[in-house]
């Protein structure tokens, strides 16, 4: 048996997003596998806490040292994480553990078991959940307009001096060091994979794939009187479905504007957003009645709401992956994404299952959600694709754990660590 210590660095909470999620569903398929994993979560709480979730699965949960909720200009972060270089108590339960595994590698929990492994000899590996680098990148031109406005100033610092892409920059570098450090890397999408392959080599790096539970997500879960009845939603004006957080990063506004125009062009449509976030009154004041917020849900009310929709959009590029693509995919929703990002890689054949959008012009969103909503058969047979893809290809999330994940603990805990990795 490994024991494996994954080191998530975010907090647990019922509104998390797809990092937390992922791990979540992880440890639910270590559940059973008693004689092959013994798997401990650690996430950022309020308390120093520990919920046991089977014989072998538990999570721990630590105080952040200095969290990013302490900065009022950070308040909008979607996940709050630790921005300390170090947490000793950390250490204690990293020495249980034959392999650390860091999934947010530049911050508090990352950094230490990075020193921890540096100064034991310890198994160190990593994944790609999140774009750190693009999210600094939107965070610090936020947080210089927030401090001098959009004026001159901030055109010289992010213009001239390029003060967020320098941050991005300087991001970059770090990861690049840690994954040197680590003995296997798990990227999320294809650009990840080749890039980390060029720092460390193609034999310690592999992608990881997303689970999903294809009976829960299923299109039999459509219930539209019901969305009707609960959120006020329309019966009879083509849905258009976002999940996730409303804001910047995630693009949110594009969908907002794709929907203002085709509602300026006369075509009966209707946004439903999934999620919260510092853009919703935006989105309200341009969309009024032809918007419907149903704010956060819990993980078991999502299937009903994919599959009582017509499409499903997601313009968001800082995407590694993509959880929700699946999900709707799963419930029979044909699919608009971003062309750039780690979503792209979910569309199974361009026009069939879904389609690719460049940029993010909200006209060239609007023309392809027309395009889609203009022909309500082809609309259905690319649904119908859509879980198809999903039923016959993708793996439930025990399946990725036993299959991507176990093999790759099991043989670093084994083999001795190479000095030059350190």
């Amino acid at each position: 048996m490994v024991s494996v210590g994954v080191l998530i660095d975010l907090r647990l909470r019922p509104e998390a997003g797809g990092h937390v999620k992922c791990w979540e569903r992880f440890a639910e398929g270590a559940i059973g596998l008693e004689e092959q994993l013994d798997l401990t979560l650690h996430f950022l709480g309020e308390q120093e806490e520990e919920i046991t979730i089977a014989e072998n699965v538990r999570y721990l949960m630590h105080r952040p040292r200095f969290g990013t909720d302490r900065l009022p200009f950070l308040k909008d972060v979607a996940d709050q994480t630790d921005l300390a270089n170090f947490n000793p108590e950390l250490y204690p339960y990293l020495e249980k553990y034959d392999v650390l595994h860091a999934t947010h590698q530049l911050f508090t929990f990352g950094k230490t078991a990075l020193k921890f492994a540096q100064q034991h000899h310890k198994p160190l590996v990593a994944s790609i959940h999140t774009d750190v680098p693009k999210y600094t990148e939107i965070y610090t031109g936020q947080v210089l307009q927030k401090f001098v406005g959009k004026g001159a100033l901030y055109q010289l610092l992010a213009g001239t001096f390029k003060i967020p892409q320098q941050r991005r920059q300087a991001m970059e570098q770090q990861l690049k060091s840690y994954w040197h450090h680590s003995q296997h890397v798990w990227a999320s999408q294809p650009e990840d994979y080749h890039q980390v392959a060029q720092i460390i080599g193609k034999d310690r790096v592999s992608l990881l794939p997303r689970g999903i539970d294809k009976d829960w997500f299923h299109p039999n879960k459509s219930d539209r009187l019901q969305l009707q009845q609960t959120y006020g939603v329309p019966t009879d004006v083509p849905l258009v479905l976002f999940v996730g957080r409303l804001n910047s990063c995630k693009n949110v506004m594009v969908v907002a504007e794709a929907l203002r125009n085709l509602l300026n062009q006369g075509i009966q449509v209707h946004g439903l957003f999934v999620g919260q976030g510092p853009s919703q009154p935006a989105i309200q004041a341009l969309l009024g009645s032809a918007a419907t917020f149903t704010g956060w849900l819990p993980y078991s009310e999502l299937a009903s709401i994919y599959s009582s929709a017509d499409l499903f959009v997601l313009p968001s590029e800082t995407e590694t992956y993509g959880n929700v693509v699946v999900e709707a995919k799963a419930c029979g929703l044909p699919v608009v994404v971003s062309s750039q990002g780690g979503a792209a890689q979910l569309v199974q054949r361009e026009g069939e299952d879904g389609i690719h959008v460049q940029g993010n012009d909200p006209q060239e969103w609007a023309q392809a959600i027309a395009h889609l909503l203009r022909d309500t058969s082809k609309l259905k047979v690319m649904g119908r694709a859509a879980r198809k893809h999903i039923e016959t290809t993708w793996p439930s999330w025990q399946d990725v754990l036993v299959q991507d994940l176990l093999p790759v603990w099991q043989a670093v805990a084994i083999t001795s660590c190479q000095p030059d990795l350190y």
